[in-house]
């Protein structure tokens, strides 16, 4: 049941109208009970057992929290030796479960690749076919910190192991996350809810512009992108770097698009989630792109993997030694380990290949250690060039480098294998014409693409999506501009998306590019 379907349409609206008929103790069993329909329909039925098994584990590991917290201060030496070994076993177990579900294969691969290239002839070991449970990277990372969180005292155990599983399964959750804290949307989903016109308006704005985005813009733009990206030989040279800018605007407009559908349906349950995409394309360098790309996913990794691991007495060790020998700088280089196993854990948690660990990890850890390495030469470059850095002209240049550095990643990210992208990459430095490839981009796609008409629209929905970024980038709300517009002027625009997303949509195409991680 994709969420761009008419199912997945009926299904909301009669949960929604079930649900502000209920007495309001019972809404969050009507969640539940919605979020196991969608994963049953959407798995199979017996992965579910995997996901019962990881919210187990976490759920005993924090009943033992709360038993040795009561426990007396005799105790404590013993209650914190408990409480320690069953953080561990919670956490070995998911990671376990994780590991084994997804990561096989890789494994396996890289086995038989270094088995290979010793001499060996066949391969070693056969690849295995684990179906996983849906969105078992996001829920595994959401109940993980929910798990870490009580084991630090920063979120209160839950005692109703049926609220802890609706947590892990909240529906609108299970397509493409944002990775949630028990902290942040606990509370929300058990509390008592009323019907608040201006949130579901809110939420139905926002998740029909989401329909727009994904259905009209990336599903469209998929069709090009297909093609530059299976004929590289074809479309080298300059279409590389057009490839990769235009396959990380299909991506934005899919993740984006699909975390709008998400967030605008739970807004009309009364549960706000976090937001996962601030302005990415706006930013003046990696670093920050990160930051505004898949916010959840790296706040998740700097919250318990990079801070708690920089913290750990080999780092502080490491740090002291390289401060005294380097002083300032010494401290900054001690970071570059554990930013290494940052970004290794970032492109481990996009897919099982090697692809998204060199393309999703390695090669931003790469360019942001180079960054900061060349920084002083950069700096005296710009001073003797007279730059500053508010100038215009100097922003419009570092979002464009920005934006050409991520798309480089997003090359890995879109190639069926690294070989594919290395040697797509390789292309890049083949001169190539601009008429003979766009000629045959056009006979090949244009048809399936759609056309003029088609054009217009994708053209229209990207600035108009540029316009609702710049907003966020100065910290200013979309939703209030439009919200202050003449009414007639306003649904104009409401019946213009509707109509544009029924007509020019590219339905059935594909599901979301992230659906099930």
């Amino acid at each position: 049941m994709v969420i761009t379907s008419l199912q997945f349409l009926i299904f909301t609206a009669v949960s929604l109208l079930i649900y502000w008929k209920l007495p309001k103790r019972f809404q969050w069993m009507l969640l539940l009970a919605d979020s196991l329909v969608f994963y049953f329909v959407n798995c199979r039925a017996y992965t579910f057992l995997y996901l019962i098994g990881a919210v187990g584990a976490v759920y005993a590991a924090t009943c033992i929290f709360v038993r040795t917290r009561a426990e007396g201060a005799g105790e404590e030496e013993r209650s914190q030796r408990a409480r320690k070994v069953a953080l561990v076993l919670a956490l070995l177990f998911n990671l376990a479960l994780l590991a084994i579900l997804k990561y096989s294969n890789l494994g396996i691969h890289t086995v038989n690749t270094i088995a290979q290239l010793g001499g060996g002839g066949r391969p070693l070991l056969r690849e295995v076919h684990f179906p996983a449970p849906l969105a078992i990277s996001f829920y595994t990372l959401s109940l993980l910190s929910y798990l870490i969180d009580c084991y630090w005292g920063s979120a209160e155990p839950e005692r109703n192991p049926l609220k802890v599983l609706l947590f892990t399964m909240y529906f609108p959750l299970m397509v493409s996350g944002p990775i949630s804290r028990y902290r942040e949307i606990g509370g929300q989903l058990f509390e008592e809810h009323r019907f608040d016109y201006d949130r579901v308006a809110s939420g139905l704005r926002r998740a029909g512009w989401g329909f727009a985005k994904k259905c009209v813009v990336a599903d469209r733009l998929s069709y090009l992108n297909d093609q530059l990206f299976l004929f590289p030989d074809i479309y080298s040279g300059i279409w590389v770097l057009g490839a990769a800018v235009l396959y990380s605007v299909q991506l934005y407009f899919d993740f984006s698009g699909c975390m709008d559908i998400v967030l605008g349906i739970s807004e009309c349950f009364g549960i706000r989630l976090s937001e996962n995409f601030k302005a990415p394309f706006f930013s003046v360098s990696i670093q920050e792109i990160w930051q505004r790309w898949h916010v959840a996913l790296g706040s998740w990794l700097n919250d318990y993997l990079l801070y708690p691991l920089m913290k750990t007495k080999p780092m502080a060790r490491l740090s002291e030694r390289l401060r005294k020998k380097y002083g300032k700088r010494g401290r900054h280089l001690a970071t570059y380990p554990a930013l290494l196993v940052l970004w290794s854990a970032m492109g481990l948690w996009h897919g099982d290949s090697w692809k998204y660990i060199l393309g999703e990890g390695w090669w931003f850890f790469f360019v942001i250690v180079c960054g900061q390495l060349l920084a002083p030469v950069f700096a005296t470059w710009k001073k003797k060039l007279h730059i500053r850095e508010t100038h215009p002209v100097w922003i419009a240049f570092q979002r464009c480098r920005t934006v050409l550095l991520f798309g480089i990643g997003m090359i890995f990210f879109r190639a069926d294998s690294y070989p594919a992208a290395l040697h797509m990459l390789g292309r890049l430095f083949v001169p190539t014409g601009i008429v003979s490839p766009l000629r045959i981009l056009y006979y090949a796609a244009w048809e399936d693409f759609g056309g003029w008409p088609v054009l217009a629209a994708v053209v229209i929905l990207f600035v108009l999506q540029m316009m609702a970024d710049a907003k966020v980038y100065r910290r200013e709300s979309a939703q209030t501009k439009v919200k202050a517009l003449h009414p007639v002027l306003r649904w104009s625009l409401y019946l213009a998306l509707i109509f544009t997303t029924i007509f020019l949509g590219a339905y059935g195409r594909s599901s979301f590019i992230y659906f099930g991680f």
